[in-house]
């Protein structure tokens, strides 16, 4: 049995994922990137702390962010950050499968991000990368 689905993007235009963050919330940051650290033996990619106090820092494909409970909980239901290459047609694809946009789009230290909510109840945070974050990370992919 085919499905159809209502909401189908036309050809011409595509979201772009260069890469997939699955998300940790934590109490202690430099606690969490001790563990992640000696487990995956890879050093952490990028640290920053955002203007609402939050700390966040990548490890492999795991972005940790760190807060107490409160200033963490409008953040959980954020299940995965994707990097995506233009956040504007991110944005009008989301519009047109029926997202609800969350949060932004709005400037972070690392580029721009958006966060939405697909139908079906799935949350990601959608994050076009500026130069500066491309270079810490090691480069842009082609």
């Amino acid at each position: 049995m085919q499905t159809e689905y209502p909401h189908r993007c036309t050809p011409f235009l595509i979201m772009r994922i260069l890469r997939t963050y699955a998300r940790a919330y934590v109490d202690d940051l430099d606690a969490a990137l001790a563990s992640f650290t000696a487990v995956t033996g890879e050093p952490p990619d990028t640290r920053f702390t955002m203007p609402n106090g939050l700390e966040l820092a990548t490890v492999g494909r795991v972005l940790l962010v760190a807060g107490d409970q409160r200033a963490l909980e409008p953040y959980r239901a954020t299940v995965t950050t994707l990097i995506v290459d233009d956040l504007d047609e991110c944005q009008e694809l989301l519009d047109r499968a029926g997202a609800q946009i969350v949060r932004g789009p709005q400037t972070v230290p690392t580029g721009r991000n958006l966060t939405a909510e697909l139908p079906g109840g799935v949350r990601a945070e959608y994050v076009e990368w500026n130069k500066a974050q491309w270079e810490r990370v090691g480069g842009r992919p082609a």
